[in-house]
């Protein structure tokens, strides 16, 4: 990635400040990188221990927002990295340094014991809950509206049934029946509230025995239950019918408010058809088969998700369009 040159060269410099030590381009690690052109580095040890770098640019609308939902989630008291140092790098790109909570994201804890695993997601769904009551005092990206559905609708006709799946005339598919729009003008009438937008098992680290959420850019209004359908319906994770259950049991006791099944089950579509239009346009476009072997775990899901949705709701009518595409 272009991007990645610059980023080690700008992130060195701001440890190098930070630190009041040398620090070179060439020893810093990259760990991750992505569709967002955000690069994220660790520097030589144990001189930069507790750092991460942050580079981005302006190439997607949100990145430019991860400092001040940062900022503004601690004001809040939710649980998410510090910033220890910032830099304006002009041309709308920036970098940030943040506190290092570890490699233990909840991704990697699948295949951990239950009971540890039941302990991290509890843990997650009380810092979710609490991030949903948050009355933010920073600019958020643009709200969940019906458009904003649509687009992730037409976003899964497009690559995933269209590029992936070769059905031909996939991209008009979600203009054929009224049940995908009915769906999204439903959803966009609910009340809002703060979302994380990308709550899935590798934006989520434990570090002290609590989650703590990262990439968190994308924060809009939306519905809390896409937020809980990306966690618990998340392909990376796949958990078990059986646990997600259990973790929704858990989650209404949080609330003390009865879940709405009709919501749940139309949120946990729509997150589904968003994974996997990513899913296939990554996979193709960008020829990486990693992502291309979630599509099979991100279909069983959007099944299980569409046999969970009420009779008669919004949910079903488009289960109902979908049954014959994702066979």
């Amino acid at each position: 990635m272009p991007e990645t040159p610059r980023g080690a060269a700008v992130l060195a410099q701001l440890m190098q400040t930070y630190c009041g030590a040398a620090v070179r381009p060439e020893d810093m690690q990259l760990i991750a990188e992505g569709a967002s052109r955000r690069c994220i580095m660790r520097g030589p040890q144990p001189l930069t221990r507790g750092l991460i770098g942050i580079y981005w640019t302006p190439e997607r609308a949100d990145n430019n927002s991860f400092l001040p939902a940062a900022h503004g989630l601690r004001r809040a008291g939710i649980r998410v990295p510090r910033v220890l140092a910032e830099q304006d790098c002009g041309s709308g790109c920036g970098a940030c340094l943040v506190q290092d909570l570890g490699h233990t994201s909840l991704l990697s804890l699948r295949h951990a014991p239950q009971e540890e695993r039941t302990r991290a997601y509890h843990s997650t769904l009380r810092e979710l809950h609490r991030l949903h009551q948050v009355r933010p005092d920073w600019e958020l990206q643009p709200p969940f509206d019906a458009a904003l559905y649509r687009w992730e609708q037409d976003y899964f006709a497009q690559y995933l049934l269209g590029l992936h799946a070769g059905i031909p005339g996939a991209a008009a598919l979600t203009t054929a029946s009224p049940a995908w729009a009915e769906l999204a003008e439903w959803l966009a009438a609910l009340p809002r509230t703060p979302v994380h937008r990308d709550c899935q098992s590798q934006n989520i680290l434990m570090h002290g025995g609590e989650a703590y959420f990262i990439d968190f850019q994308g924060m809009r209004l939306g519905r809390p239950e896409y937020d809980l359908a990306s966690l618990l319906y998340d392909p990376y994770a796949d958990l078990p019918p059986a646990e997600r259950r259990q973790l929704l049991q858990y989650y209404t006791q949080l609330t003390g408010t009865p879940l709405r099944e009709d919501i749940l089950a139309a949120c946990a579509l729509q997150r589904l058809m968003q994974a996997l239009g990513a899913f296939a346009k990554i996979g193709h476009e960008q020829n990486n088969p990693w992502y291309l072997n979630l599509i099979p775990t991100g279909l069983r899901l959007l099944r299980q998700a569409a046999d969970a949705a009420p009779p008669h709701s919004p949910a079903a009518h488009l289960a109902l369009c979908l049954a014959p595409l994702c066979n």
